[in-house]
């Protein structure tokens, strides 16, 4: 029988630099798990709100926990109109309930605010009617402000064609509530043509700190902030959960 350094020896000898490499792998796999684990407990801590985690300052927000409350049913579209665009899905999973982007005020206490707006270009001319957005309430003002606006120069939001303010929001982690904005005169808007879905506070929302849940399908496309100093485009980004409606 080998002595217990005489086995160690051995298996040294037979071990190939590829199951080396493979050790290797799986090692920095358990050190970045660690890693990722400690940045989200700290990050969670900073919230003040169990199971909610957030990424880059605020940026980028997750739920950890269960539902917080049993399925809502999405509301149905507006009879009558037409899907002009739309990223949302079906069932229980209407937009992705657990992860999504930060609507932050200023005094939140995150290290920066956020507003966040999402593009979408219709393939023909058409009157806005109705835009459905899912939004979740993480703390502070249960209020945001969900806006249609122009493309600026530039590629970026620019000016609102039409806004509605919302509150009563569905806490952050459930599904599948969404807020439906309606304007039956409808704003016109051109085919292929880029325009901007945002989600913001309120001016008296300086402390709201809520998440736009990002769309279940995993569809990306452009995708702007303003951390307070104006639109900023940020390329090719998940979007936001949003549909929009009209004639």
């Amino acid at each position: 029988m080998l002595s217990p350094q005489a086995a160690s020896d051995a298996a040294l000898r037979v071990a190939t630099p590829g199951a080396v490499r493979d050790m290797i792998k799986r090692s920095w796999v358990f050190v970045v798990m660690g890693m990722v684990t400690f940045a989200s407990v700290a990050a969670w801590s900073q919230t003040g709100k169990n199971g909610v985690v957030t990424i880059n300052g605020g940026r980028n927000v997750l739920s950890l926990q269960a539902p917080a409350q049993p399925m809502t049913p999405a509301a149905a579209p507006p009879a009558g109109l037409v899907t002009i665009y739309s990223n949302l899905s079906f069932g229980d999973h209407v937009y992705n309930a657990n992860a999504g982007s930060g609507i932050v005020g200023p005094n939140e206490g995150m290290p920066r605010p956020q507003w966040a707006a999402s593009a979408f270009t219709p393939t023909a001319d058409h009157l806005v009617q109705a835009i459905q957005v899912g939004v979740g309430y993480v703390q502070g003002t249960d209020e945001v402000i969900v806006s249609l606006q122009e493309d600026a120069k530039g590629g970026y939001p620019g000016k609102p064609l039409v806004w509605w303010k919302f509150s009563n929001l569905p806490t952050f982690g459930s599904c599948c509530v969404l807020q439906t904005g309606k304007f039956k005169k409808g704003i016109p808007i051109k085919a292929n043509t880029q325009y901007w879905v945002a989600v913001r506070t309120t001016a008296q929302g300086t402390d709201t700190f809520a998440v736009w849940n990002d769309n279940y399908k995993g569809l990306q496309g452009h995708w702007a902030n303003d951390l307070g100093t104006g639109w900023i485009n940020e390329g090719i980004q998940m979007l936001g959960a949003f549909a929009v409606y009209g004639q």
